[in-house]
């Protein structure tokens, strides 16, 4: 593989008119390495599943994490070869993830100056693993997307790769059966034992399509919904029908999953981004809704019977006290190691009782207060700086793009609450990615902004 294709957005470069930088559809535009790979990474992400793992590499080598390693090993390559700077490009979300890499790796270092079980020692292993896997794409996202034609072509793969989750769910639910068993037969990789694929929640099936759980499969679902209607609203070169068959698919597995976080994700994602839509899209999406909620009606029955039913008697409800009741022991294990916790990935739960359902409290096991804290602004952080990027831009695309990139990270923030959503492969997946295209929104910004005041 050659590492000098990974370049920059070079400041020092001659300057791009606006029209050409904002021109999601270029023709004649071709992909780069880092684009293909990135592309790569959207699809596997969604469509194969995580359990299907390299073994040599361990649990965390799943067919997108060979990817994401492989990206982030091109970025050290090409920078330490002085191919790439990566200080040319830049943008805030990298800043979160560097302090995620200290404090990670003084986790790591403290926790080898005392003897820990072994399950221990490979959990803070894997870790690192994803670690890099997610700080790869984040990194080469933010600085190697160079044009808003790249942008798109990633979020195509991501998009169409949730339009076949979601009709891998679609079929669990309506007809009980399996497709993903068929995702998985990948050469070279072997199958490690999947927890879910048909479950039932209030005499419905409940699915997690290529996902390892209905919840994952329902929050990314949500997350994925602003970034696909952005794509049929401003993706010209397809068809319309083409447009909207992704939003459609990725929206039937919000129901499917039977999941209130998936709601949640939903309701945060699409609301913010419609909220910041402009005045025309904004009224026909709040038209739209009604439809949409009578579509979910009709199509997936005692949905929302069964949700309401988990929402009124939600201070009675067993999962909701199964979380509250961990809080004590949560305190305990913090206060034995308050700052820099007791590794990474090391908190091993016996048995399914015992896994907290949230990702802040794990990471304060694990990193300590500042590593949940730290783990907390790079969820948000994504949010803040397509906002201000947003507020910058004077390309309307680029504003809808960056609307539905904070919608995104809005709700895979708030649902880290409500479950552990950096142990799930797909989730942690997603949400480098929207790390990573918002790091590059911000540098696309950035880089006009600062060409047109030299103009000016």
């Amino acid at each position: 593989m050659s590492v000098t294709v990974l370049q920059p957005v070079d400041d020092a470069a001659q300057p791009v008119p606006t029209e050409q930088v904002t021109a999601a559809g270029a023709k004649g535009s071709q992909s780069s390495l880092p684009t293909t790979l990135l592309v790569a990474y959207a699809a596997t992400i969604m469509v194969i599943p995580a359990d299907v793992v390299f073994r040599p590499l361990g649990g965390a080598a799943s067919v997108a994490g060979v990817v994401g390693l492989s990206l982030f090993a091109l970025w050290w390559a090409s920078t330490l070869l002085g191919n790439h700077d990566p200080l040319r490009a830049r943008y805030p979300t990298r800043a979160c993830i560097v302090a995620l890499w200290i404090i990670t790796l003084l986790s790591y270092a403290v926790m080898h100056h005392h003897a820990r079980p072994s399950t221990e020692v490979l959990g803070a292993d894997r870790w690192l693993m994803q670690l890099a896997q997610w700080s790869g794409v984040a990194f080469v996202a933010s600085e190697c997307l160079r044009e808003l034609a790249d942008i798109i072509r990633v979020l195509r793969a991501l998009v169409w790769g949730g339009a076949v989750c979601g009709v891998v769910a679609a079929v669990q639910f309506w007809l009980s059966y399996d497709l993903s068993h068929y995702l998985r037969m990948i050469p070279g990789f072997t199958l490690n034992v999947s927890d879910w694929a048909i479950g039932s929640r209030g005499g419905i099936n409940r699915v997690a399509g290529t996902a390892m759980h209905p919840i994952e499969l329902g929050v990314v679902a949500g997350m994925l919904l602003p970034l696909a209607v952005f794509l049929a609203m401003h993706d010209r070169q397809k068809p319309v029908l083409k447009r909207w068959i992704p939003v459609v698919l990725i929206g039937t597995a919000v129901p499917v999953s039977v999941s209130r976080s998936a709601v949640l994700a939903a309701v945060l994602a699409l609301g913010l981004f419609v909220v910041l839509l402009p005045v025309k899209p904004r009224a026909l999406a709040i038209g739209a809704a009604p439809i949409a909620l009578g579509a979910v009606f009709m199509t997936a029955h005692g949905f929302f019977g069964t949700i309401a039913s988990f929402i009124l008697r939600i201070g009675s409800d067993a999962s909701i006290t199964h979380r509250t009741n961990q809080w004590p022991r949560v305190e305990q294990l913090v206060r034995q190691s308050p700052w820099v916790g007791s590794g990474g990935g090391s908190f091993i739960p016996p048995d399914a009782w015992h896994v907290l359902d949230n990702q802040y409290l794990q990471t304060a096991i694990e990193l300590g207060i500042i590593g949940a804290f730290l783990v907390f602004l790079y969820l948000v952080a994504p949010a803040a700086s397509a906002l201000v990027a947003r507020d910058r831009a004077a390309d309307e695309e680029i504003r809808v793009l960056c609307g539905a990139l904070a919608g995104s990270s809005v709700a895979a923030a708030a649902c880290a609450f409500t479950f552990d959503g950096l142990t799930f492969p797909m989730f942690a997946g997603v949400t480098a990615l929207i790390v990573g295209l918002s790091g590059a929104c911000w540098v696309l910004v950035d880089r006009t902004y600062r060409l047109q005041e030299g103009e000016s």
